[in-house]
Parts: structure tokens; sequence; C-alpha cells
């Protein structure tokens, strides 16, 4: 299998103008390519450009006490559920995870992560520590920080692999589904992907463990699409973004306009998909969504590892923010679905259903439109709440 390039925007937090970072990922080398285009700091808004676990949290009814608009200065409330082991595969080492995860819980009131708690914790899937890579670390730091703040009672472990190499993430892949299945299953999260090829079929086997549940996000477009998010084992989730108005209070929430969905060339379509015409006889992406767009992202703790020595409040939006969420939610929600195939019939049993979903209508990406029911943008809609998870 080819590696597939994943293109997303990172953006520096500052008090007078914000610089922003175009990086390109792949499945073997992942390197910054960095641009300093200037975001408009004397702008009208009175609301930041990035959302944070709060502002999210209210928006998704995660909270008890939403506060009216959820505007992003005004909300501060954050989950506070959350059980059992969320893991996540990552290629390479991320030496400050812990202490960025620290520094990010302390400003947001979650719960701190030591040794001793449990709370966090890397392995090593080889046994040996793994060089390290600066977008990959920026990756993990991520989808660490948001599956901490949307489940921060459950026990977050980043799984890393010696290389971003094909094999090596298999077998990190396979080491987190062991972990997992001796602490009776949980969530996997797969922030990586591959370009489709004929043959991806036979790695579908490693997202099977009974009572794991495996998540990732689809970045494709025009046709070429993500795998893992296209195995018919995996929750492949599409991209929102937040409408506020003028004064930061939200106001609706529309399909991004930075990747879109559509049919696998290679996956079938599987039986929770059987009542979507749409898609054929093919596997359809994504089947969820959840914010995650590169112009407004969410805003994260980062230590470079890379030689630029950055080491501040950044925020990010790609489908790594969507990944942690998801996991989070149904981490605090404790369905124990048996497979991510159970977990996913229940999604699609609720299509229609407002109280368990959002139906996103609006946006569009490369030519795909959002639309009322299932759609190749946002599919089945982004949660309200823990309900249906």
């Amino acid at each position: 299998m080819k590696p597939h390039i994943r293109l997303f925007l990172v953006f520096a937090v500052c008090s007078v103008a914000c610089a922003a970072q175009v990086q390109v990922r792949t499945g073997v080398v992942a390197h910054p390519h960095r641009g300093l285009p200037q975001v408009a700091a004397a702008t009208t808004r009175s609301f930041p450009p990035y959302e944070t676990p709060a502002s999210l949290a209210c928006v998704y009814l995660l909270v008890p006490d939403v506060v009216p608009g959820c505007p992003v200065l005004g909300t501060s409330e954050v989950p506070t559920g959350g059980s059992g082991m969320i893991a996540i595969v990552n290629a390479f080492d991320n030496p400050p995870a812990l202490a960025d995860l620290n520094v990010f819980s302390q400003r947001f009131g979650l719960p701190q992560c030591s040794p001793s708690n449990r709370c966090f914790s890397k392995v090593y899937a080889t046994g040996v520590q793994p060089p390290e890579d600066g977008l990959w670390a920026q990756s993990a730091s991520v989808v660490t920080e948001y599956a901490h703040a949307f489940a921060p009672q459950a026990q977050i472990v980043l799984v890393e692999a010696a290389s971003s190499s094909i094999d090596d993430m298999w077998f990190a892949v396979d080491k987190a589904n062991a972990m997992l299945a001796s602490h009776g299953g949980g969530q996997m999260i797969l922030p990586f992907s591959i370009l489709e090829e004929s043959d991806e079929t036979r790695f579908d086997h490693h997202f099977t463990t009974p009572g794991v549940i495996y998540i990732s996000g689809n970045e494709g477009s025009l046709g070429i699409f993500d795998y893992p998010a296209t195995s018919p084992n995996v929750i492949a989730l599409g991209g929102t973004g937040f409408v506020r108005d003028p004064n930061g209070n939200f106001m609706s929430e529309q399909a991004t306009t930075f990747w879109a969905g559509g049919k696998s060339l290679y996956e079938s379509r599987p039986s929770y998909q059987d009542g979507i015409e749409k898609v054929g006889s093919q596997r359809g992406i994504p089947d969820v969504a959840f914010a995650g767009d590169p112009i407004h992202g969410a805003i994260l703790y980062y230590t470079s590892v890379s030689s630029n020595g950055f080491v501040g409040w950044i925020f990010e939006g790609n489908v790594g923010v969507a990944e942690a969420g998801w996991a989070g939610m149904i981490n605090q929600a404790q369905t124990h679905a048996a497979s991510t195939q159970e977990e996913l019939s229940m999604f699609y049993g609720s299509i229609g259903d407002s109280t368990e979903f959002r139906d996103i209508t609006k946006g569009q990406a490369f030519l795909v439109f959002a639309a009322p029911g299932w759609d190749f943008l946002t599919g089945v809609g982004t949660g309200v709440g823990l309900k249906g998870k």
C-alpha cells in the first residue's frame, strides 16, 4: 500500500496576530511545510478564532449546565465522565506528551495525569523507544488532549509505532488490540491513513477485536478516500464547522469545505448501510461527523520536538479532533457495543432522530453537498449528548 498525504492547517495562538502553518502528513514521512500568512487580528468579531473543550462540549450537550449560545470565552464547564481505556495508535515518539497534556488540563480544569493514577501512559509497540518526529508528535498531542477532555476519567494510552511504515502501524494496532482486550474492550483511535488500494480488505481483520470500537477520519475527496476509515469495521468521520454570530454565540453547524466522503472503491456495503440507497453496493463514508474545520480549529498545547523550538498554544482544525471527540463520547456513554459494526448499527438506526443526532444539511466540498438524512459529507450527522452512543 502506498502512503496517503493528509493536509491540515495549524494556527499559532498569539496576542497580536497568528501565523498559519500548512503541514503535510504521510503514512511514511511526516514533515511540515510552513508558511506564515497572517490571520486577521483586527477583526470586528468578539470571539477567538478557536474552540475549547468547554465550547465544544457545550454545543454537543456533553455537560449538564449548557450556557446559552455556548460562547467560547463565556463557557468553562467540561465533561466529567469516562471509564476504561482509550488507545491511540500513532507513529514515532512524543516525549513531552504527558507534560503538554497536564498544561492543557490545568488551563481547562481537567484532571491532572501522573504515572500513579493511570490517567495517561505511553507504550512503545516494540518495547523500544521510537525516534521523534515533529508532525506525528503534534498529531499525538491533539488527539491525546481532546480524548482526555471528552472522557477525563478514562485511561488514555498512546501506543507508539516504531515508524510510520504500514507494517509498523499494523504491529502497533495489534499491540493496542491486545491491551484493550485485556481491559474488557474500549475505543481505539486511528489518526493515520493510507490511500485505498485493491488489497485493503485483507487488513480489515485488524479491526475485529471483540468489544473494541475503532475510529478513524476521512480527509479524502474527488473519489480518493482514506483507509482505514473506509473499512466497514471502523467508524468513519467527516468534518463540520460552527457558524457563530458577531458576539460569538453558536448559531448552526455545517459541513466543512476541506474534505468530502463518497463510495469506497473496494469495500462492499455493510449491512448497517442497507437502508442508504445512495451508497449503492459499496461502503459509503463518512458515518458521523464532528467539528474539525481548519479555519476555526480547537486549541491545544504543544511542545515542538522538531528544530523550530515552538512551545505554546496553537489551534488546529483537522480530523484528529473529531476522532478524539467521538472516542470520548462513546467512552462516556458506556454502551458496551460488542463491535464497531454493532455501534454503527445503532447510529444508523437513529437517522432522523433529532434527540440523538444533529442532521447537518448545509455545506459543500468538492461539489458534494450536505443534505437531509445521511450524506457523503457528514453521514448521519453530529452527536447530541450521549443518547444513542
